[in-house]
């Protein structure tokens, strides 16, 4: 097979500077970070990541989880997180591949494997374990298709498959099938993950979202918590600010629209839990990012 530092030669002739590149597989990604210690905030949708060099760390509320060359992590739910790379440098970058987890394929799957009892009903949205060389793989014929255009239509989508099959069979599978089995507490929370998404510009709930997924309040933020590693409020808090964010940089609303339009009453508060979060006022923390890419947002 081969090796780590030849796949990350080859990931560098796809990436010639420090950001993310989406490829012409839809939802395979590869992502290179020049520089150690930078945080990135951000709500990670469901995805398997493959790093293949440096390290980096994710943080979601109290919970951190650190991955490196050689091990690879999954996110089974969308989740506001904080990632920061540890180790990299434009001679030697972290890089890593990704590839987003298609809900309707991993149903199509799981509906012709045996059934399988799960020992946690309530799995981590978040596991992280040694890259398997069967996934790496498959990882690795991806990435060998971007030099081959005319295959991609035809092998991507048998190896996206592959991928898939092989996750929900391996050791992480169990946390995916938790998620996307009917009936367990992963599942019930996955559903409130997505109405709140949906809904993260109105006053919450607690008693109202718990009755949508058929939980009592005290289970529902129990596992919500132990899931997620934020609270409910945490979370909504978490997905409007980041729009908040993407508003201002993307439309040039300025602040006080901004929190309006993500459901704030209070600009006041707004700016308070802004600065708390991204560790600058509103407007600071927009000037910095524009200075910093240029005046483009990628």
């Amino acid at each position: 097979m081969m090796k780590y530092d030849t796949l990350a030669n080859l990931l560098l002739r796809h990436t010639p500077e420090s950001r993310t590149f989406p490829t012409k597989i839809q939802g395979f990604r590869i992502s290179r970070r020049d520089k150690p210690n930078v945080i990135e905030r951000c709500i990670v949708n469901p995805v398997v990541i493959v790093a293949v060099q440096g390290k980096k760390r994710l943080v979601m509320g109290k919970a951190r989880y650190e991955y490196r060359s050689g091990q690879m992590v999954v996110m089974g739910m969308d989740i506001p997180a904080d990632s920061c790379v540890l180790d990299a440098s434009s001679k030697k970058p972290y890089l890593s591949m990704v590839l987003d987890l298609d809900a309707a394929l991993i149903t199509q799957i799981l509906a012709e494997l045996p059934k399988e009892n799960l020992d946690k009903p309530n799995m981590l949205a978040v596991a992280c374990s040694e890259t398997e060389p069967a996934v790496l793989e498959a990882f690795i014929r991806l990435v060998e298709l971007l030099d081959r255009h005319e295959h991609i239509k035809f092998l991507a989508p048998l190896i996206i498959r592959e991928i898939h099959y092989l996750l929900l069979t391996g050791p992480l599978g169990k946390n995916i099938r938790a998620i996307h089995t009917l009936g367990t507490q992963s599942n019930q929370i996955a559903r409130a993950i997505a109405w709140l998404e949906k809904n993260y510009k109105a006053p919450l709930k607690i008693e109202a979202l718990a009755k949508h997924v058929k939980m009592t309040v005290s289970t529902f933020h129990r596992n919500f918590k132990l899931i997620t590693s934020l609270s409910p409020l945490q979370f909504q808090k978490k997905l409007r600010l980041l729009e908040a964010q993407r508003l201002m940089l993307t439309e040039g609303i300025d602040a006080i629209k901004a929190s309006y339009e993500v459901g704030y009453e209070s600009h006041t508060q707004f700016n308070r839990e802004y600065k708390r979060m991204f560790g600058n006022s509103p407007a600071k923390d927009i000037k910095s990012i524009l200075s910093q890419t240029n005046g483009t947002i990628q």
